[in-house]
């Protein structure tokens, strides 16, 4: 089978794709990648073939200042960046589909629904975290939606209002299917309009959430998704105590090796406590390594900061107790911390759960809230506002190292999203769905 993912958005919109398509491989298929071009070497990493896919993600702050604004920054990266790119993302995506069995897309990949109308290719949509259904029966916590909590009826009217209040950022697309002379849009695409007609894939665990009885017809939850692999980049930097060291080592699939200089700070002292905040939200980070490094001395505990980009270190108080590196592979780092620090993004939470470790969480922008929201009822985390991390961190953290029960929660929950099959049972839907398709094409 010829399979073609296709994602836009930060690296956490594009792991659950590789991990699926690494199955695929193992099994035989051919996997294709259309995304930005700022992802080709994570989709060359793990051993799939990258398409681009404009538009491309520019690299400067301010691009990134805008698009993880908690209040402005969805309406930037649907109505200012995606939507106006839809012929450029269209014509592309087109061509990478013209030999495909099946098409898969997730949500900010706004081409898929209209390139499967216009080819005929069978279409799939995935969603990678519960919010991306907006459920009214298991409601969003997100910034733009305060309203929800209460009976469905209730978050129905919101979640109406809410699409109505975003109208305008589908109208480059609206007036691109009319132009094209393409049905007119029977839903936005930023909520039911995401979603395959054919049937979704929600590629995470159930701890999270169950499907809820509004899930778009043909749902089908996977179980989580866990990256198992992280590129470590020639050039990305490691920094311990005042040692630079330029990182050299390349991940090889499933072989998460850390650096000898990482794996000397680990082994000289008692876990760390580990804070990372991602792909997307390092680029806002602010104060929140600095903040961090002081909590940890504060509490007596030993750092490791993960700090995404190399400016982030500039002004660290690093010292033989605190360490910073620019990225290492989650797999290999959160089970030998204490606890994790972290933004919130569902991968992270899930490989920290997989590393039976509490967290506290820092929620930024997006779906990062409502993560945090769920990772709190779960019982394995506490949750910090930004603005007051710089005063609460401490606090937090050191109630979090304390918390028995949230400890025995976190082992618990490790142990179960381990045993899930996400990636497994993901590539057999798909590859059911793309057979079943070409048998229906056969007949008729």
């Amino acid at each position: 089978m010829r399979v073609v993912f296709a994602s836009h958005g930060s690296l956490g919109d594009l792991v659950p794709f590789l991990e699926v398509g690494k199955v695929l491989v193992r099994r035989g298929h051919h996997v294709r990648v259309a995304t930005h071009a700022a992802h080709w070497e994570a989709v060359r990493s793990a051993g799939l073939d990258f398409a681009p896919m404009r538009p491309d993600r520019p690299a400067d702050a301010a691009f990134h200042a805008r698009f993880m604004d908690p209040l402005r920054g969805p309406a930037f990266i649907f109505r200012d960046v995606l939507a106006p790119a839809i012929g450029d993302s269209v014509a592309d995506l087109t061509a990478t589909v013209a030999d495909a069995d099946v098409l898969v897309s997730v949500t900010l990949a706004l081409a898929a629904p209209i390139v499967a109308e216009a080819t005929g290719v069978p279409w799939r949509s995935a969603v990678f975290q519960p919010a991306m259904l907006w459920s009214a029966v298991d409601p969003p916590r997100l910034p733009l939606l305060p309203f929800v909590r209460g009976a469905p009826g209730w978050n129905r009217r919101v979640l109406h209002y809410a699409q109505e209040g975003v109208a305008d950022w589908a109208l480059p697309i609206a007036r691109y299917r009319a132009a094209h002379g393409l049905a007119p849009l029977a839903a936005h695409p930023a909520f039911a309009g995401q979603h395959a007609p054919g049937g979704v894939l929600a590629l995470y665990s159930p701890l999270f959430g169950t499907l809820p009885a509004d899930a778009p017809p043909g749902t089908l939850q996977t179980g989580q998704i866990l990256q198992t692999s992280q590129v470590l980049q020639t050039g990305q930097v490691l920094q311990t105590g005042n040692v630079l060291q330029t990182g050299q080592e390349a991940l090889e699939t499933g072989a998460a090796v850390l650096p000898a200089a990482v794996e000397r700070f680990l082994d000289a002292g008692p876990p760390p406590l580990v804070f990372t905040l991602g792909s997307a939200s390092a680029h806002a980070a602010r104060g929140f390594f600095r903040d961090s490094a002081r909590a940890a001395r504060r509490l007596g505990m030993r750092a490791l900061l993960l700090v995404g980009r190399e400016e982030n270190l500039a002004g660290l108080p690093l010292g033989d107790d605190v360490a910073a590196a620019t990225t290492l592979p989650y797999e290999a780092v959160f089970p030998r911390a204490a606890a994790i620090v972290h933004q919130g993004g569902i991968g992270t939470i899930a490989l920290s759960l997989a590393a039976g470790r509490p967290m506290v969480l820092v929620p930024f922008a997006h779906d990062q809230p409502d993560n945090a929201a769920r990772a709190v009822r779960l019982g394995v985390a506490r949750c910090v506002p930004r603005r007051l991390y710089g005063a609460l961190a401490a606090p937090a953290i050191a109630a979090v190292l304390a918390d028995e029960a949230m400890h025995a929660r976190a082992a618990a929950v490790g142990a179960a999203i381990r045993a899930e099959r996400g990636a497994e049972i993901a590539a057999d839907a798909i590859l059911a769905a793309s057979a079943g398709m070409a048998k229906v094409q056969e007949t008729s």
